[in-house]
């Protein structure tokens, strides 16, 4: 398992309160220009006992460029020295979510066990499903605001994908310049041994060395950072933790996590996919789900996320808005394939983002 993500305190500048329009739920009016806007996130109160055996409770939402407010949590609660058997309740005003850029879902399966899990609005598995929580998420917040006086927060308004050209692809040297830039000292190069195995492509390979994958990037990626260690394989990785793994292991190298599933090359497509390290039931497949079009890809979206994953913090959600479009028109230019299914790995963080969750 990576080490868990560097939680920060947020400190989350609301949109101004509008007059609602037509049709719209109360305290959820779209600004009027429609201009790009994210959503205002969530609530999540735990209640824990104190050293002193009173109870006491944190209180943390979601703000842009921070993590989950159930991170913010565990790393606040950390800080207090707080034993995690003495956590007794999570509510949160969203289901939380198994998804890419959080799994706090399995945080908490694996932090908190005995605490009581309460939540408002549902958060499903695919994008219909989920969208469908995020409207009842809202409808609940615009009621808060109209009978106890809540903040009026603005509802999302999410800008379409744009059509870009391509950016021109770079060589591994090019890409270690950017990845340099992103994450100064965090990057992990690989040796030379580590990638010497059969069947890894050399565009792999190359790239592992010379440019190496960002070692630590809470809440997003976590390098498979192990000194003159062969890059292993899903099945390896699987035997290693003691969970069985799935027929296909063979044919997935790790490249590293993103705390729920393992981040890895698929051999014959030499995609970047993300993967359950268990099988599923009776030793099935889980299938894939696709990040990017191969390793080059997925490091340069890595550094364009490192760069720009700063600047977000502290915006408001109008302003959210804007570095979200200039993202996801990056993000397009570098790797059009990872936008192209609601269901992949950056198409779900950039969900996230335009709904206020990070």
């Amino acid at each position: 398992m990576p080490p868990l993500a560097q939680g920060v305190v947020p400190g989350m500048a609301p949109g101004p309160g509008m007059a609602p329009g037509p049709g719209q739920p109360y305290g959820y009016p779209h600004p009027p220009t429609g201009q790009p806007t994210v959503g205002p996130g969530y609530q999540a109160v735990l209640r824990y006992r104190a050293p002193d055996g009173s109870e006491q409770q944190v209180i943390r939402r979601s703000a842009p460029g921070t993590p989950h407010p159930e991170w913010q949590i565990f790393h606040e609660l950390r800080g207090m020295n707080i034993p995690p058997d003495q956590v007794l309740e999570l509510h949160t005003e969203l289901e939380s979510c198994d998804l890419p850029g959080a799994y706090c879902a399995r945080m908490i399966r694996e932090t908190w066990p005995q605490a009581r899990i309460t939540s408002i609005a549902p958060y499903g598995k695919d994008h219909a499903s989920r969208q469908q929580g995020m409207q009842q998420l809202l409808a609940h917040q615009g009621e808060l605001h109209q009978v106890a006086d809540g903040p009026a927060r603005l509802a999302p308004v999410r800008a379409p994908l744009p059509q870009v050209p391509p950016a021109p692809p770079l060589p591994p040297e090019g890409v270690a310049q950017e990845l340099a830039g992103a994450f100064g000292p965090g990057v992990f190069r690989f040796d030379q041994r580590a990638v010497s195995r059969q069947g890894v492509p050399d565009v792999v390979a190359h790239t592992l060395v010379v440019a190496g994958l960002p070692a630590d990037f809470g809440p997003f990626f976590w390098a498979q950072a192990q000194p003159g260690r062969p890059v292993p394989t899903l099945a390896e990785m699987a035997q290693e933790r003691g969970v069985q793994p799935a027929s296909d292991a063979g044919s997935y190298l790790v490249m590293g996590s993103d705390f729920g599933r393992a981040i890895c090359v698929q051999y014959g497509t030499a995609n970047i996919v993300a993967v359950p390290v268990e099988a599923g039931p009776g030793g099935a497949p889980v299938p894939p789900q696709f990040v990017n079009t191969g390793l080059p890809e997925f490091a340069r979206c890595l550094g364009l996320l490192g760069r720009m994953w700063r600047l977000r913090y502290g915006l408001n959600q109008e302003q959210a808005g804007r570095w979200t479009v200039d993202f996801q028109t990056q993000l397009a230019a570098l790797d059009p394939a990872a936008l192209a299914s609601p269901e992949s790995w950056w198409s779900v963080l950039l969900e996230q983002m335009w709904d206020g969750l990070l």
